[in-house]
C-alpha cells in the first residue's frame, strides 16, 4: 500500500525545520552544479539566490578548499550524510568567510544532494587559534595538540562518540618528492582534504610530520577505509608507498582519569607518535606502541595529579650572586619530587599532558608563602621562579596569576620571573606582550638557557626583558674549546648590546668565575657559589649575604 503524500503542513514544517539550522538551502548534482537554492544570500551573489542556480558549488568556495568541497560531496554519496563542517566561500566581493557545510543525499531522489550553509560569526572552533601545517590545510602538530584536548573533553561532556586515530604513511616524503610537482600537489592535497572531511566538525585533523598524522572522528570511521582512500590517492597521482599506509585508534573514554587528564594522556600520547625519530620508535614497536604509550601516560598523570594536589614536592633554593662582590643577589627556586629521578623529567612531562599551568601558579603561591613566612628578616632575597612560556601563552594566566600574589601585597615584587621553553611559542610578540604587562606591575623578567635549544636569538630579540642566563655548557666549555668561546662572547655581545644583566649558569670551578667576570657577565649560578638548599632561613639572614664554599667566603680577584 503506497504511503500518503505529505501535507502541504508537513512539508511547510520540513521546510521550517531546514531554516531553523541553515542560512541558505542549495540542491547540487553529485558533481557540484546548484539545481536548486533558497535563503540568504550569504555574500554570494549581489542578486537573488535564485541567480546561483546553474553555477558550480566549487565558483563559490575559496580555492584552497575546492579539493576538500570535492570529497565533501564524494563522502555525502558514499556515506548518505555528513554533519557540518567549515568550508572557507569567497564572497562576491572577493573577501573570504567561513561557514559550516552539511547535507544528505534521499533515496527517493537520486542523483540530488541536498545540502545546509550555516554562517559563523568568525573562525569556528579553536580554529582562530591554531595553526597550520606549511601548504596546507591541515593543523601543524602544536595546532593539533592545542585544539585536542578541547575536542575530546566536549565530546565527552556531550556524550558524542569521538576516536582519535593516528596514521604512519611509510615512504610518503620520499615517494612525493619523487613525483612531478602536479602529481606531488594532487597527493598532499589529496590526503588532506580526505584527511580534513573526516575529521570532527573539519577542523581536527593535522599533519604531525612528513609521513604522520592524526585525525579526531565520528565513531564511524573505519581505519581500513582510511588507508584504502589513502591509498587510491597515492595510486591515482601515479605513485607507490613501498612502506604502506598503517593506522592506529586510540580509546578517547579513559574512565578512570576526568575529561581533562583524560585528554592530557592523549595529547601526550600523540606528541610522542609525532616526534619519535629512528630507532627510538620503530614499526615494530609502533604494532602496540600507541595503546602502551596511552597506558603509561595514564598512570603517570594520575601520580603527577596527586603531586600536584597534595603538594607532594618540596622547593629548594640556589644563590646567584654578584660576581663584583660576591655578595647573593637572588635566589632561584628549584623543585624537587619524590620517585623522580630528575626534577627535569616532572617538569617535561607536566608541560607535555598540560599540567605545568597548574604547578606553576602552586610554586608561585609556595615561595610566597616563605617570603611570607620570613618576611621580618633584615636581608630577605628576591627570589626567581621559573614558569613556562606555555603558562604565559594562557588566555587565563594573568589573571590567576594576580589572584595567587594579590594576598601577599607588596611582597610579591619580590618575586623575579624565569621564562622557560620559549621554543614552543609560535607568536613571540603575544608572548612579549604578556611579560610587558608583567613588568609594568613591577616584575622583573629574566630569559632562561639563552643559547640552547630551549630559547632561540629569535625569543631574545623578541623579547624585552631584564636579566638573560646564558646555558651552562657553553660556560664550562669555554675554558677548552674555541667554538664555545666563540658562542660564549658571542651571547654576551648580543645580550650587553640589548641592555639585559647576565648570569651564567653552571659555574662549577674558580677559573669559569673569573672568565665570566673578564667578559664583563654580572652574576653568576653555581656548585662553586652553593648547592640548592631547603634552608631558605640561611639566606635571609645579614650573617649569609656572602656566597660560600666550603666555609670560606668566595670574593673576586
Amino acid at each position: 500500500m503506497p504511503r500518503p503524500a505529505p501535507s502541504h503542513r508537513d512539508r511547510d514544517r520540513f521546510v521550517g525545520f531546514a531554516f531553523a539550522a541553515a542560512d541558505l538551502l542549495i540542491e547540487t548534482d553529485e558533481a557540484g552544479t546548484i539545481l536548486f537554492c533558497a535563503g540568504a544570500r550569504c555574500r554570494l551573489t549581489s542578486g537573488d539566490v535564485a541567480t546561483l542556480v546553474g553555477r558550480n558549488l566549487g565558483e563559490l568556495v575559496a580555492a584552497s578548499d575546492h579539493t576538500y568541497l570535492r570529497v565533501l560531496l564524494a563522502r555525502i554519496v558514499e556515506k548518505t550524510r555528513i554533519k557540518p563542517a567549515r568550508v572557507v566561500f569567497q564572497a562576491v566581493d572577493g573577501h573570504r568567510f567561513p561557514a559550516l557545510l552539511g547535507g544528505c543525499r534521499l533515496e527517493s531522489c537520486p542523483g540530488s544532494l541536498f545540502l545546509t550553509v550555516l554562517l559563523t560569526s568568525g573562525p569556528h572552533g579553536t580554529q582562530g587559534a591554531a595553526t597550520f601545517a606549511p601548504g596546507s590545510q591541515l593543523l601543524d602538530g602544536h595546532g593539533f595538540l592545542s585544539v585536542l584536548e578541547d575536542r575530546i573533553v566536549r565530546a565527552r561532556e556531550k556524550g558524542l562518540d569521538h576516536g582519535l586515530t593516528l596514521l604512519l604513511v611509510e615512504g610518503l616524503q620520499a615517494m612525493v618528492e619523487s613525483l612531478p610537482d602536479g602529481a606531488a600537489e594532487e597527493v598532499r592535497q589529496g590526503i588532506d582534504a580526505y584527511l580534513r572531511a573526516i575529521s570532527a566538525d573539519g577542523e581536527s585533523a593535522a599533519r604531525l610530520a612528513a609521513d604522520r598524522y592524526g585525525v579526531v572522528h565520528a565513531a564511524d570511521v573505519d581505519s581500513q577505509d582510511v588507508q584504502r582512500h589513502i591509498a587510491r590517492i597515492v595510486e591515482d597521482a601515479g605513485g607507490a608507498l613501498p612502506g604502506g599506509i598503517r593506522t592506529w585508534e586510540l580509546d578517547l573514554d579513559q574512565s578512570q582519569l576526568d575529561a581533562g587528564d583524560a585528554a592530557r594522556a592523549l595529547v601526550y600520547t600523540v606528541q610522542a607518535f609525532a616526534t619519535a625519530q629512528g630507532g627510538e620508535f620503530t614499526i615494530a614497536s609502533l604494532e602496540d606502541g600507541a595503546r602502551r604509550m596511552m597506558s603509561d601516560a595514564v598512570e603517570r598523570i594520575g601520580r603527577l595529579r596527586a603531586t600536584i594536589e597534595k603538594r607532594d614536592f618540596v622547593v629548594v633554593y640556589q644563590p646567584i650572586v654578584e660576581l663584583e662582590s660576591g655578595r647573593v643577589h637572588h635566589l632561584e627556586a628549584l623543585t624537587r619530587v619524590d620517585g623522580m629521578s630528575s626534577p627535569i623529567d616532572f617538569i617535561t612531562f607536566a608541560e607535555d599532558v598540560g599540567l605545568i599551568h597548574d604547578f606553576d601558579l602552586l610554586l608561585t603561591q609556595s615561595v610566597l608563602d616563605t617570603l611570607q613566612a620570613h618576611h621580618k628578616e633584615p636581608a630577605l632575597p628576591d627570589v626567581a621562579i621559573n614558569l613556562s612560556a606555555k603558562t604565559l601563552m594562557s588566555p587565563v594566566f594573568l589573571k590567576q596569576f594576580q589572584a595567587v600574589t594579590e594576598p601577599y601585597g607588596t611582597l610579591a615584587r619580590k618575586l623575579l620571573i624565569e621564562v622557560t621553553e620559549t621554543v614552543v611559542v609560535t607568536d613571540i610578540a603575544r608572548l612579549n606582550e604578556v611579560l610587558q604587562k608583567l613588568r609594568a606591575q613591577g616584575y622583573r623578567i629574566c630569559l632562561d638557557d639563552v643559547g640552547s635549544g630551549t630559547t632561540s636569538f629569535q625569543s631574545l630579540y623578541g623579547l624585552q626583558v631584564d636579566f638573560a642566563k646564558i646555558e651552562g655548557s657553553f660556560v664550562r666549555g669555554a675554558a677548552g674549546n674555541p667554538r664555545d668561546m666563540a658562542m660564549l662572547r658571542s651571547m654576551v655581545d648580543v645580550c650587553r648590546q640589548l641592555g639585559l644583566a647576565l648570569i651564567g649558569e653552571q659555574v662549577e670551578e674558580p677559573d669559569h668565575a673569573r672568565l665570566l667576570g673578564e667578559m664583563g657577565v654580572d652574576y653568576a649560578q653555581g656548585f662553586l657559589f652553593g648547592h640548592p638548599s631547603r634552608d631558605f632561613a640561611y639566606f635571609a639572614t645579614d650573617g649569609a649575604r656572602m656566597a660560600r664554599r666550603g666555609g670560606k667566603v668566595l670574593r673576586k680577584g
